[in-house]
């Protein structure tokens, strides 16, 4: 015991003091005993220090203190991992996070009490239940890919707990591996009616509906989950793209802070914002409702950063749009990467922006300048077709279409219909 290195995160001073003194009670030594309030720094803690067991707030900072345990747990998967709550509502999230988290205390608490609740922790880690025996064997099967093993292990575990919310979920996983969806989800919401706000019971009945494809299903489960837990990159872009499916595209720009919260936000997930919030976007520009639309697309450029494809994507679907539209196409333009401000990629997407903006007699020019030095892509030759054709303007239209013939043989149907 007097080995064990322990991590408070606690903004309490007192709070900090009850939970050192019950440590030393139980045998820890002073030096191997680590104090801070604050989230960054308790992360730093965790990869520096590597502590055996961690103590911590349900929420520092603005974030989860889970957080911090599915740090711990990776560090080692038999590290100790106990949650502080204030009130009833976090304790049951806390109770619900079962697996993740080996205890929760609900304050205030007497360092007395807190001593003896760590001292029979400790032993019920080293001396696990019959229940937590069949568990543990049956993740064993799993690992080893003996799914019907497993499913007994998990089966017979039943019998050894009041409420096996965890063997359920164990079963439910181990039908989803064999894609017997219907059965993982009844497992589930077996679990779920025994902790309502089980967690990997939760994420598990979102897993089955995401699979299946249930994306509306699957977005009202996503919405528990991140009500009371911290989520995931991955789970995260899930989320999206189970909104746009489920045809939720106005709630798409409230999840802009969840996401500004991430501490790690990967490539993949900013792709998949981007294209949601661009998609909801375009579905608030066909509804009309142009300040919603540009509210999404300013957010995905945030997500992203000044990509040239996501600008330009966004410049030519506003484009399409009325005169405030076109006027708010401007605002994209000019945040076009600066790098690229001279490539062919910017001077076509000016030239369309012209077509809305300038007269057709400077359109033209810039239009015959940018065909004759081969400066034209396919979107920018067929734009300016038709307006050289819609202004009966035929001996030059011709003149362009034969250019365009030449420079994109594969897209002369578009050339012949004008």
């Amino acid at each position: 015991m007097k080995n064990l290195k322990a991590l408070i995160v606690d903004s309490s001073p007192s709070y900090t003091n009850l939970i050192s003194a019950a440590l030393l009670e139980i045998g820890l030594r002073t030096e191997n005993i680590f104090a801070t309030k604050r989230y960054t720094s308790a992360r730093e803690h965790l990869t520096d220090t590597k502590p055996d067991l961690l103590i911590t707030e349900f929420q520092i900072d603005s974030k989860f203190g889970l957080e911090l345990v599915a740090i711990h747990t990776t560090n080692n998967p038999n590290n100790i991992s106990i949650i502080m709550t204030h009130n009833n509502s976090s304790s049951s999230i806390a109770e619900a996070a079962e697996e993740l988290v080996d205890d929760y205390i609900v304050k205030p608490f007497q360092s007395g009490m807190l001593a003896t609740r760590l001292r029979n922790l400790i032993d019920r880690k080293l001396n696990p239940s019959e229940y937590i025996k069949h568990i543990r064997e049956g993740k064993q099967a799993l690992f080893d890919g003996l799914l019907k093993d497993a499913e007994h292990k998990f089966s017979t575990a039943l019998q050894h707990q009041e409420k096996p919310t965890l063997a359920h979920y164990y079963l439910g996983y181990t039908k989803f591996k064999e894609t017997e969806y219907q059965f993982a989800n009844d497992e589930f919401i077996k679990g779920l009616e025994l902790q309502p706000l089980h967690y990997r019971c939760l994420t598990g009945k979102f897993d089955t509906f995401y699979e299946q494809k249930d994306y509306n299903s699957a977005y009202t489960v996503a919405n528990t989950i991140i009500e009371n837990y911290p989520i995931g990159p991955k789970r995260l872009g899930q989320l999206f793209i189970s909104a746009v499916f489920a045809g939720k595209l106005d709630e798409v720009p409230h999840y802009f802070q969840l996401f500004a919260q991430l501490d790690h936000k990967t490539t993949e997930l900013r792709h998949v914002f981007s294209a949601a919030l661009f998609t909801a976007g375009r579905s608030n520009l066909n509804n009309k409702a142009l300040v919603k639309a540009v509210e999404c697309f300013e957010l995905g450029v945030q997500v992203l950063g000044a990509d040239s494809d996501y600008i330009s994507k966004i410049v030519k679907v506003l484009l399409r749009g009325d005169a405030q539209a076109v006027h708010q196409a401007a605002r994209f333009l000019q945040q076009f990467p600066a790098n690229k401000v001279g490539s062919k990629e910017y001077e076509n997407l000016y030239f369309l922006f012209n077509c809305k903006t300038l007269p057709l007699s400077k359109v033209i020019d810039q239009g015959r300048k940018m065909a004759s030095q081969n400066r034209m892509d396919a979107e920018s030759y067929e734009t300016f077709i038709r307006l050289l054709v819609s202004d009966n303007k035929t001996v030059l239209a011709e003149d362009i279409i034969e250019r365009f013939h030449r420079a994109y043989p594969d897209r002369q149907r578009t050339s012949e219909k004008a």
